[in-house]
């Protein structure tokens, strides 16, 4: 929902509405736990780039009321993937300022190989991860 602003001209005319930014919705921090490491980002992205993600993060709370993720005590434990691999993804999702307004993300092969691997299993759009991956994966050897 973006809001509307109305504001007059210099001149005195009234230019009509102006479209202000789209509100984003964070959705708070979700913790996971990859190999020993702990984990923490920005929730969104996971829902809104992977419907893996989007579904388990609409499961219902456990009967003690804990849900999955919600904080360092209970994180979603990601078992047989690896740290790196899944810090790499972080990576593309949640780019540097330097990343974005260069367009170039700096990773290693085998980093690359980790984020396409993580994406194809969680069903992630492919805009998200493979044409980042195509601009940045470096030429063979």
């Amino acid at each position: 929902m973006s809001a509307v602003l109305d504001e007059s001209a210099s001149d005195g005319t009234v230019p009509g509405p102006i479209a202000g930014p789209k509100r984003v919705r964070w959705g708070g921090i979700i913790f996971f736990k990859v190999e020993q490491f702990i984990l923490e980002a920005p929730r969104y992205r996971f829902a809104e780039h992977s419907q893996v993600f989007e579904t388990m993060f609409q499961l219902p709370a456990a009967s003690d009321g804990t849900v999955e993720g919600r904080d360092e005590e209970h994180p979603i434990i990601l078992e047989g993937y690896r740290a790196a691999q899944f810090y790499a993804l972080l990576k593309i999702l949640y780019p540097t300022p330097d990343d974005s307004i260069f367009g170039i993300f700096k990773l290693e092969k085998e980093e690359w190989i980790g984020v396409l691997n993580l994406s194809t299993r969680w069903s992630m759009k492919k805009e998200t991860c493979y044409q980042r991956a195509l601009q940045g994966f470096p030429e063979p050897d």
